[in-house]
């Protein structure tokens, strides 16, 4: 079986759209929404917007007239361009530090090979059941302690315990600059300090 290389994916989609589309769907979905996400803090969001870019991709035939060693920059470069459009249509202003937050992650994004991140969401529901729940909840979905602490009905200490022991176990497993820039593109906050 043929490799999933962007020339792959380009060539596909000029020979046959539609295994072609499902190929480009499989490579770059889930990284495209989670570098959305980065953007938006809203799953459902990230997921309308990729969703669109990869529309007006096969509408605009742009596969048609792009260099396939230039597909991952555009596909990335497009997300971004669509979830800044749509920060600045609701007025949404960014801090100059989250910009500087938004420049690494666009710079980053597209090396990131969809595998490691399938790795670690795997890794992380490996976890134990509660430590998973916290690391989840402050981690991906961005919570306060104190609040995941009333919704398990444990204390801000014992939160703070697993989070710290989750995030041990998932950088024993990964290196420290994988861990924090797949954070990073988890949250819309400044990266954690693992």
């Amino acid at each position: 079986m043929e490799p999933l290389t962007d020339q792959f994916i380009i060539s596909l989609l000029q020979e046959d759209l539609e295994q072609g589309c499902s190929k480009l769907f499989e490579r770059y979905y889930k990284p495209l929404i989670i570098f959305a996400k980065s953007y938006t803090n809203d799953i459902e969001s990230a997921e309308d917007l990729v969703q669109d870019v990869f529309y007006q991709f096969i509408k605009n035939k742009s596969y048609l007239t792009i260099k396939s060693n230039n597909l991952s920059t555009y596909l990335f470069r497009a997300v971004r361009n669509t979830c800044l459009n749509q920060l600045s249509q609701n007025h949404i202003i960014t801090s100059d530090i989250e910009q500087i937050k938004y420049d690494a992650i666009d710079e980053i994004a597209p090396s990131i090979e969809p595998e490691l991140i399938e790795q670690l969401m795997n890794a992380v529901n490996q976890l134990p059941e509660r430590t998973r729940l916290v690391v989840n909840a402050i981690v991906l979905q961005n919570k306060r302690y104190k609040e995941v602490a009333q919704e398990l009905d444990i204390s801000v200490n014992t939160v703070k315990s697993l989070l710290s022991a989750g995030l041990h176990r998932l950088r024993n497993q990964f290196p420290k600059e994988y861990c924090q820039l797949l954070f990073l593109l988890f949250r819309n906050n400044s990266p954690l300090g693992l």
